[in-house]
């Protein structure tokens, strides 16, 4: 298998650990969904998003949609048709790729500055190791709260 493919192949497991994480947020009996943990978990399953779309804009856009790292009251409500959208954008770019781009170089910003270049491929792989991170996080949290934990 080309890296390539490797990292499409792990990009279609990530959505199927995304539904599921998703499926535990929900899962979060009503009762339990005041409580502060709740919406760190919330939070924490938006920050996945939006890491994801910050560095799809800077990899594949111009860089000039940017958003806050964190947004501490984002609604579960909201995080199914953003993943679904985002999943689907990052799906066609992957698509797109091809060896070369794979290993050719992206650009951003780390101060008013200076700007960091990195190739894209070490930053997909930075992204298919984080996620894990924070979605191990979530299902500590709903566990907490008394939802199921898959």
């Amino acid at each position: 298998m080309s890296l390539l493919n490797y990292y499409r192949q792990s990009y279609e497991y990530e959505k199927d650990c995304n539904q599921k994480m998703l499926g535990m947020l929900e899962s979060v009996p009503e009762a339990n969904r005041t409580d502060p943990r709740f919406q760190r978990a919330v939070t924490l399953a938006d920050h996945l998003l939006i890491g994801r779309e910050k560095w799809l804009d800077y990899m594949a856009g111009s860089g000039k949609n940017q958003i806050p790292w964190w947004n501490e009251t984002c609604e579960l409500v909201t995080l199914r048709p953003r993943f679904a959208e985002l999943e689907s954008r990052w799906t066609e770019y992957l698509a797109s790729l091809d060896e070369e781009n794979l290993a050719g170089n992206f650009n951003f910003p780390v101060s008013e500055t200076e700007q960091f270049s990195i190739p894209i491929e070490v930053q997909l792989v930075q992204l298919i190791g984080h996620a894990p991170y924070h979605r191990g996080q979530v299902a500590l949290l709903v566990d907490m709260l008394g939802g199921e934990v898959v």
